[in-house]
């Protein structure tokens, strides 16, 4: 069970994507909330905690719904997340919705383009240093943000990747991120059939 300071801003947002789903045409797709479903917040809250997760990475942030969901998982291991994303309205959206869980405090939001980020999060942070990596930003490039963070990753860390199945136009991306990911003889690899999908992917040495 979440705190109750993060469980009612995570359901006040999960009210706005309704209305949003429900109401496509009123709202332009940049403000949209384009967030992971509750089950798939469910499931990586529950899986940080089983493998005790201190240090996350999280590349495509929004409005910060699922950043929640892994700040609550490690927060008994005084952990702390670093998430990225470009746009300025979803990063004062999010920080808003931070401060008012009450999870700000151990959550570094780095503005720009993920590439350029991820190359300035490896001069430094040392190889290993973070027990998980949530991948959901431009599905084009997940392959070079897989590559970009796999030596971030310890060993025996999670690298998980959403929009796997659905929306079916993304297939043409994550399809071949499947494959790449499978691949390497250092990961273990699986996708699991929740909401929109996830790989979820354990490197093993």
């Amino acid at each position: 069970m979440v705190g109750s300071k993060i469980d009612f801003v995570l359901k006040k947002i999960e009210k706005q994507e309704r209305f949003e789903q429900e109401n496509p045409r009123q709202i332009p797709n940049s403000e949209k909330v384009l967030a992971i479903g509750r089950d798939t917040g469910i499931f990586y809250n529950i899986l940080l905690q089983a493998i005790k997760a201190k240090n996350v990475l999280e590349i495509g942030m929004s409005a910060g719904y699922s950043t929640m969901w892994f700040a609550d998982a490690i927060s008994k291991q005084d952990g702390r997340i670093i998430t990225i994303d470009h746009d300025q309205q979803k990063i004062d959206r999010a920080k808003n919705n931070f401060a008012e869980a009450g999870v700000n405090n151990f959550i570094e939001i780095r503005k720009g383009d993920a590439l350029e980020v991820l190359s300035e999060i490896c001069k430094k942070y040392k190889q290993g240093f973070f027990d998980f990596v949530f991948i959901d930003a431009d599905k084009e490039r997940y392959i070079q943000y897989f590559e970009a963070v796999f030596p971030l990753v310890k060993v025996g860390g999670i690298i998980g990747a959403d929009n796997i199945l659905y929306p079916e136009r993304f297939q043409k991306f994550t399809t071949p991120y499947v494959e790449h990911v499978r691949k390497n003889p250092k990961i273990k690899s699986v996708t699991i059939p929740i909401d929109n999908g996830e790989e979820i992917s354990l490197k093993q040495s």
